[in-house]
């Protein structure tokens, strides 16, 4: 039961972070200048069916700053008269806006209603936003997840190569040569696999979507930093008393060593997700490649607040996933966040 409820924290860090972070974001793009809450659609006079207006009843708006109650409407002359702000403003009648949601009624009876429903609306470009985020995830998420993979290995690989080598100075010149590979920034790996025409854009290929892999996994430090800090975690490891007694009894170390790294292969994991979701931008508009980060730009320069909400959310849930996956694992395999749930109660 007190596992239980410690899972259950877990699980609710987890949603509040969700919530809460998309909230903020909701706040900054309220008060954009593509703000969801502003003015845009046209008043209809004639059809009373779909949304009527009455005088001395309906809110109407001008533009998206001069908003208030009808008072008078002459279709005729195509004029129209609203209070605003205790005063009277005249302007023409097919200029008239429908006023738009408040905050909350678009946050949550739009936006996060539309979550459930799988359909919060559509795009500048009139295309479901969700469509936008599925279609750019299967490129994304499968670049992301084998950069993670293919980082990890080699690093363990790498390690396993420096404790091999028998000559200090040797592991050294070693570990300096992939440290100073790493640190290429990605947008120069890009350019020299570009100009070389391994990479070209237009369709997208396994090769394309592996070669951004291998300019992510390479670049920007990711190899080098995971490569020092598994190193570090493997010398602590080979230090604890039960390896040395499994290595004494010629038991295979890996086996008992593997438990130990775990921990940190998923806590620097869950770390490099939200810093590859920002050098993936890079790769995607580098190589045409239709994916979040590519999505998440175009969204930004055309100012589309939907779009870039529905986005963050999305990548908000993939960090906060990987993070609470990385906190139930902790919660498997260390007994002792167990038995602290147990004392604290």
């Amino acid at each position: 039961m007190r596992t239980a409820r410690l899972i259950g924290e877990k699980v609710g860090h987890f949603l509040a972070v969700l919530f809460f972070s998309s909230l903020v974001l909701a706040c900054f793009l309220w008060v954009s200048p593509g703000s969801p809450g502003k003015a845009r659609d046209p008043a209809n006079f004639s059809d009373a069916a779909v949304r009527p207006v009455v005088v001395g009843e309906s809110e109407l708006c001008l533009d998206s700053s001069r908003c208030g109650l009808l008072l008078e409407l002459d279709e005729s002359r195509d004029s129209l008269t609203l209070r605003v702000g205790g005063g009277r403003v005249t302007g023409k009648a097919r200029d008239a806006l429908y006023p738009g949601p408040g905050f909350f009624e678009w946050f949550l009876g739009t936006f996060w209603r539309g979550v459930f429903k799988w359909d919060v609306g559509e795009t500048k470009a009139y295309e479901p936003a969700l469509g936008v985020v599925t279609d750019g995830a299967r490129y994304t998420l499968v670049i992301i997840l084998a950069t993670l993979f293919v980082t990890v290995l080699l690093s363990l690989l790498g390690v396993a190569l420096l404790l091999w080598l028998p000559f200090p100075s040797l592991r050294g010149v070693l570990r300096t040569l992939l440290l100073v590979l790493s640190i290429t920034p990605v947008f120069i790996l890009g350019y020299v696999l570009q100009e070389n025409g391994v990479l070209d854009q237009g369709q997208v290929t396994v090769g394309l979507l592996g070669a951004c892999v291998a300019i992510l996994c390479v670049g920007d430090s990711n190899l080098g930093e995971m490569l020092l800090h598994f190193e570090t975690e493997v010398r602590s490891l080979r230090n604890r008393d039960y390896v040395h007694a499994a290595s004494l009894r010629g038991a295979s170390l890996f086996r008992h060593m593997l438990p130990g790294l775990l921990l940190p292969i998923s806590s620097m994991s869950a770390a490099k997700i939200a810093f590859l979701l920002g050098s993936v931008v890079i790769a995607e508009e580098l190589f045409a490649v239709p994916g979040l980060g590519r999505a998440s730009l175009q969204a930004a320069e055309k100012g589309d607040a939907l779009l870039l909400l529905t986005l963050t959310v999305f990548i908000t849930f993939l960090v906060a996933l990987v993070a609470l996956i990385r906190d139930l694992l902790e919660i498997a395999i260390d007994p002792r966040l167990r038995k602290a749930a147990e004392d604290g109660s």
